[in-house]
């Protein structure tokens, strides 16, 4: 018991550093539209789903943070052979934390428009409506008017006036730009806010608002004139209140068979991996595979801070699947771009 409160008091008192009030992933990179909503639909692809499932705090005692995230981009041309386009996505989330089972529900559908500059530059401006719910499980919640003397009895008064649940409008709006040159190196940055209407904590009368949640991120991809060796480093920085967060590291791919232009015989094959720092919080590491734009893999958050002392340094483990489909338009558009 003693090794639980404790672990309980440190986890508590290091959110600050940790931000776990709002959902976050390691691998945050492989669907930037879950941060931001411009940039929906803004890579190669025409079509992409992703899904990630985290589990942390193994060791700590009690239930585990449990987290899964859904998104689904589709780029969609304003017309005919033009280079601007919509973005349209579907985002949601669902989160289950600490023993009381506390259960977030979001939903969202980012809707973006990408300007093509110039030759080497696109700017995207997006809007994510949407919605929040959150709910508590009675059953696992218990109060000191409960007590009997021996136990916890649930099903007591607990002389507490709370909702069980509540929903709310959310909105998001972000910026994205991005520079492509060369077709070797590529560059973006975005930022973006979440919770404009600042949903009310409603399970009690004086509940609270959520923090307005801010997030700037930047990146790069740069490859080898063979297309061997790819390297992706990126930076994501985030404050919801009193809390922020900053991650920054670098991803790699190596090709490991290059795919047949005319067949299907030959498959594009390569594996990913990269390293991240979590500041003053974990060491991030992660390792995929990519089969003909299906990608999955896993990564592993190491605490380094003061909760090693609860977590032995298991902090998180997530699973990943991306998939990514590219039509034979945006195929010739790229062709015909090089040949310029």
């Amino acid at each position: 018991m003693k090794t639980i409160l404790v672990g309980l008091f440190v986890v508590i008192f290091s959110l600050k550093f940790s931000a776990q009030q709002e959902n976050h992933s390691s691998n945050w990179y492989f669907s930037n539209a879950l941060i931001n909503p411009a940039a929906t639909a803004t890579d190669g692809s025409n079509y992409s789903f992703y899904s990630n499932f985290r589990m942390q705090y193994f060791t700590v005692g009690g239930a585990p943070m449990r987290t899964n995230s859904v998104s689904a981009e589709m780029k969609i041309p304003d017309q005919a052979g033009g280079n601007n386009n919509f973005g349209v996505g579907l985002n949601f989330y669902n989160d289950q934390t600490g023993d009381a089972r506390l259960l977030t529900n979001s939903i969202s559908i980012p809707i973006n428009y990408t300007i093509q500059v110039d030759f080497q530059n696109k700017l995207s401006v997006g809007l994510s409506p949407g919605f929040i719910t959150q709910g508590l499980n009675p059953s696992y919640q218990t109060w000191e008017s409960q007590w009997n003397g021996s136990t916890f009895n649930t099903e007591g008064p607990s002389g507490e006036n709370l909702n069980k649940s509540y929903a709310a409008l959310d909105i998001g709006a972000g910026l994205f730009y991005q520079i492509e040159r060369n077709n070797r190196s590529k560059f973006f940055a975005g930022f973006s806010t979440k919770h404009l209407t600042r949903p009310k904590i409603d399970f009690s009368f004086g509940g609270d608002r959520l923090y307005p949640h801010y997030t700037i991120h930047a990146g790069a991809e740069f490859t080898t004139r063979k297309n061997y060796f790819k390297i992706r480093p990126n930076f994501m920085f985030y404050s919801n209140g009193p809390n922020q967060m900053v991650v920054f590291g670098t991803s790699a791919e190596t090709l490991l068979t290059e795919g047949a232009r005319v067949t299907t015989l030959r498959k594009y094959k390569s594996i990913q991996y990269g390293f991240y720092y979590r500041w003053n919080d974990a060491i991030i590491t992660t390792f995929g595979v990519n089969i003909e734009g299906f990608v999955a893999g896993l990564s592993f958050d190491a605490n380094i801070s003061s909760l090693t002392n609860a977590t032995n340094s298991l902090g998180a483990l997530e699973l990943y699947l991306k998939y990514s489909i590219v039509t034979k338009s945006t195929d010739t558009k790229k062709k015909k771009k090089k040949e310029k």
